[in-house]
């Protein structure tokens, strides 16, 4: 049995029938998505050096680095594009998997679709086999890979080979290849969470799983289950690899449908302490200044990467559940505007967050991660106290919320009739519609022109 090869056997037999008309709509709301993430952080530190970095590597113009007002090589645009989308910590995710699999699926496929000049149906069928990879492999390799291993790095690679192969139109065969050669370079380290270089390994991911399709597409040879084998990747990478997620069953929902939207601009860690506290403020009435102390108990891996009262950067803010907490009970929310700069040196915010203790429960531990189990208790100065417990963070929301929250993302960096013309071009998506008419669309958006 040849687990990788059965796995690319059943995406190379996905077909658009298996895509009804919900799941189209919400590829259009995953691309938005992401888009508004991308857009977001165009002005942000990281994304001028890498697309200054772009620029001065140059490329044959094949597809859309946004930010960029021409096109450039395939593999500049796709870690570009990489970098850009995952910086502002606003896509989205998949629990079981701990991974973020739009922020691998999109760009891929996007790139993909450009440089085969694809229509909106290969782009689809590309998105879809990028999760459906992303989130078995995750799930097949954690949680223990997570200890060391970026998943949205690692998986992604395969996961973004996946998604190109798909709209290249690969076989089998080919797609087993691509994957095989993406397992080689599959990398990213969870040690450097809090920094930049967190970003590089999305970047990594897609433009390498780029190189592995084009590879394999050229008669590249490769081991066809280098994911299972002896010696293989999994072995490499996990001690708790279970492969029955890797291998499709009749009658399975196709795993892009478990993604969930991020409701908060934070560590998804933080996010099932921060809806039980948007409870507790929905039912009950007091101000910031009357909490005495808030006490969060969560899951192991959520206490180890949030449980840190450091917030003097963005990024590290956004892995502080203490910061995260304080954040929302000031100004009643972990959005974007939330991890500013002069949000970050706010007194207020300084006060709070040392009130706020971060600690494990070991039942909700060992519930990791197929739930993400936080309960959060507030105690006033008067006594009075006020508990809630959230076994997964909210993550369907209206597709009102998602084009807001990309009208506000996007609201950044470019006027609101520019975001709006990008919406318009992106949910008017039709099965024909030609993926190079939209990246150069969109680039002219984003770009000025």
């Amino acid at each position: 049995m040849n687990i990788t090869r059965d796995l690319c056997d059943y995406l190379a037999g996905l077909t658009a029938d298996r895509l009804d008309q919900d799941l189209l709509e919400d590829i259009r709301y995953k691309t938005l998505d992401w888009l508004g993430c991308v857009a977001g952080a165009l002005d942000k530190k990281s994304s001028r050096a890498v697309l200054e970095m772009a620029r001065e590597s140059g490329g044959n113009p094949q597809c859309s680095a946004f930010g960029l007002p021409e096109k450039t090589s395939m593999f500049t645009a796709a870690f570009s594009n990489g970098v850009l989308g995952h910086t502002l910590e606003y896509d989205d995710v998949n629990k079981i998997a701990i991974t973020h699999p739009g922020a691998i699926a999109v760009p891929a496929a996007l790139a993909a679709a450009e440089y085969c000049g694809a229509d909106f149906e290969r782009y689809a069928l590309g998105v879809t086999a990028g999760y459906e990879v992303m989130i078995r492999l995750g799930a097949a390799l954690n949680p223990s890979h997570y200890d060391y291993w970026h998943t949205t790095g690692t998986c992604g690679a395969f996961a973004a080979a996946a998604a190109a192969g798909t709209v290249m139109g690969f076989d089998g065969e080919k797609l087993s290849r691509a994957l095989g050669i993406a397992g080689t370079m599959a990398s990213g380290l969870v040690c450097v969470f809090g920094t930049d270089a967190k970003l590089v390994n999305v970047g990594n991911a897609v433009s390498n799983g780029l190189k592995a399709a084009v590879l394999a597409g050229k008669g590249f040879t490769v081991p066809g289950d280098v994911i299972e084998r002896e010696g293989g990747y999994a072995q490499a990478v996990s001690q708790t690899r279970n492969f029955k997620y890797l291998c499709p069953q009749d009658g399975d929902e196709l795993r892009i449908r478990d993604s969930y939207y991020k409701i908060h601009a934070a560590c998804g860690h933080t996010h099932s302490a921060l809806d039980a506290l948007q409870k507790i403020k929905k039912a009950q009435d007091f101000a910031w200044d009357q909490v005495e102390s808030v006490s969060v108990h969560a899951y192991k891996k959520a206490v180890e990467l949030t449980g840190t009262f450091c917030c003097d950067t963005e990024l590290k803010a956004k892995f502080s559940m203490p910061y995260c907490i304080a954040a929302m009970l000031v100004y009643g929310e972990a959005g974007l505007m939330q991890f500013t700069e002069e949000v970050r040196n706010d007194p207020r915010i300084h006060g709070l967050k040392h009130r706020i203790k971060v600690e494990e429960d070991l039942s909700y531990t060992e519930e990791y991660p197929i739930l993400r189990i936080e309960r959060l208790s507030v105690t006033l100065k008067d006594g009075r106290k006020w508990e809630e417990e959230v076994e997964l963070p909210e993550g369907k929301p209206p597709r009102e919320y998602i084009r807001a929250k990309f009208l506000s993302l996007a609201g950044l960096t470019i006027d609101r009739d520019r975001a709006a013309r990008i919406m318009e071009q992106v949910l008017s998506l039709t099965m024909e519609s030609p993926m190079n008419r939209l990246g150069d669309g969109l680039r002219g958006e984003l770009n000025g022109g």
